[in-house]
């Protein structure tokens, strides 16, 4: 039935749906009552940040459900990805004014983009003429051509005045590296995180294959609220013991984590004294190093309890600049941010030399800076290659060697669940690649699927192969650098897929 469709689609268990709703957490309260208002359908919908709380899953079904939507719909949102998806008329308010455009989010910042370098020619038009209309004014006020000044004064008096043009304003920072890692950034090796109560029981949320995150990786991390994604990050920074198996921090390796919940800001504190107690700044320098983060005057003596979630993002953000990390760890860095702010962090992002392991719920985000993504699905990560609409599209796993979920093995000891979880393949190759064996498939294919997947992934070799040659003949080191790591990669992955073609030809011989 449609009640079903709806709390199945938002991603509430069997459990959940039959719970009282006082018993519900705040952010399932805010999905419930979002589920109430679609069943009622009323005839013109208002929706105010209806994507908060909602993971990947119920994104994707959201945006479904309304794009069939036969009312009106009037929808306040941060997530670039949903706007684009669902509105056809965009309003701004902003500086005072409300203006509205055809179309979604890209066209949106598209006309927006014209509209201000339009006004901004009027606007400079209309000043240099008014300039050269009172230099005359002051030239021969006086003099013979007086009647002619007050009669140009008058015009000028009366001419109606083109406003400056406003924009947003611009946070300016960079994350800055202060010395390189070595090539093997963090690795993995029969990970399981999750979280150990006051009686020494062990619950695994999460079991990772033995995986290496390289230097210079972008790595987005998703999976269903309540998946393990936090406690995975929290586990890989060392703020919590692994449940099983091990976490290596590679050569030269400086993190800085960014925390969703901002745990690492003082709420006693003021926000300058909590950028000092990090930094040799001078109060001044402190003052000047605040204004990139949009914090000006007084502003700067704020309490940081006293501070709204963006602004406190913002703070957590210029921490995280002075730290000089070659490894940035954020969990929900985009929360609370404006779009402005989102699309800044991205550019900066974009331009940082380090490796990148970042959560979000954020597909725009995602997609412009994941060049690997990994899953979590079902109790297990599984390594894609790719950003997100990729991961989206093609489905194209770096390994298939993963461990059992550790879902179906929870009521067992933590002993028993070790001995049964699988050997993880490693992006390097492994004991189990070498012997052949599989404990674990991302799904069973046949030996035609596996023939295509073969021919698909010695294209790819072949064409870094035709990239390294052109980038030693360029004599570029950066390029070759990285190039070498996705020419083994990919070479591996055509061993991974001949092992498989193997073992599958073997089975239907039998």
């Amino acid at each position: 039935n449609r009640v079903d469709q709806v709390l199945d689609g938002l991603g509430f268990t069997r459990e959940q749906q039959e719970a009282p709703v006082l018993q519900l957490s705040g952010g399932q309260q805010t999905r419930a009552a979002l589920g109430k208002l679609l069943l009622q359908e009323p005839d013109l919908l208002l929706l105010d940040e209806p994507t908060n709380h909602l993971d990947l899953a119920a994104l994707e079904w959201l945006e479904t459900y309304l794009a069939g939507w036969k009312g009106a719909m009037v929808v306040v949102a941060h997530d670039r990805y949903f706007l684009d998806k669902i509105v056809s008329r965009t309003i701004e308010t902003a500086f005072g004014r409300i203006e509205e455009y055809p179309g979604n989010y890209t066209k949106y910042l598209h006309l927006r983009e014209e509209r201000m370098e339009r006004r901004s020619r009027e606007y400079e038009a209309q000043q240099a003429h008014i300039a050269h209309t009172e230099d005359f004014i002051r030239r021969y006020k006086a003099g013979q051509r007086s009647r002619e000044a007050r009669g140009r004064q008058k015009l000028l008096d009366r001419m109606d005045r083109v406003e400056r043009p406003q924009d947003f304003p611009e946070m300016r920072f960079e994350f800055t590296s202060v010395v390189d890692s070595g090539l093997v950034v963090i690795s993995t090796q029969k990970l399981a995180a999750g979280y150990i109560d006051e009686a020494k029981q062990r619950t695994e949320l999460v079991r990772v294959a033995d995986l290496e995150l390289l230097r210079g990786d972008r790595v987005g991390l998703l999976g269903p609220n309540g998946s393990g994604k936090t406690t995975l990050l929290r586990t890989i920074i060392g703020e919590l013991p692994p449940v099983g198996g091990h976490v290596y921090v590679g050569h030269n390796v400086r993190i800085g984590y960014y925390s969703q919940t901002h745990a690492g800001l003082n709420t006693g504190r003021s926000i300058i004294d909590e950028i000092r107690q990090v930094s040799v700044l001078s109060e001044e320098g402190a003052r000047t190093f605040l204004g990139r983060f949009l914090f000006s005057g007084d502003d700067v003596f704020k309490p940081i309890g006293s501070l709204s979630g963006g602004e406190r993002s913002r703070v957590a953000l210029a921490k995280l600049t002075l730290q000089g990390s070659n490894l940035l760890i954020l969990d929900e860095p985009t929360n609370h941010l404006d779009l402005q702010s989102r699309q800044f962090l991205e550019e900066v992002l974009g331009e940082f030399e380090g490796t990148l392991l970042f959560v979000s719920h954020d597909r725009y985000f995602i997609d412009s800076l994941a060049t690997k993504v990994w899953v979590i699905e079902d109790g297990v990560l599984i390594p894609y290659m790719g950003n997100y609409t990729e991961y989206r599209t093609r489905k194209q796993p770096i390994v298939l060697d993963i461990p059992t979920s550790p879902i179906s093995s929870r009521t067992k000891n933590e002993d028993n669940a070790t001995n049964g979880s699988a050997t993880a393949a490693r992006t390097a190759p492994s004991s189990a690649r070498a012997k052949g064996k599989r404990s674990g498939k991302v799904k069973e294919r046949t030996v035609e699927d596996v023939e295509r997947e073969i021919e698909k992934a010695e294209a790819r070799v072949k064409t870094v192969e035709e990239a390294l040659s052109q980038a030693a003949f360029n004599a570029d080191a950066a390029q070759l650098t990285q190039l070498a790591t996705e020419y083994e990669q990919a070479r591996m992955y055509v061993d991974e897929l001949l092992v498989e073609w193997e073992r599958l030809a073997e089975t239907v011989s039998e």
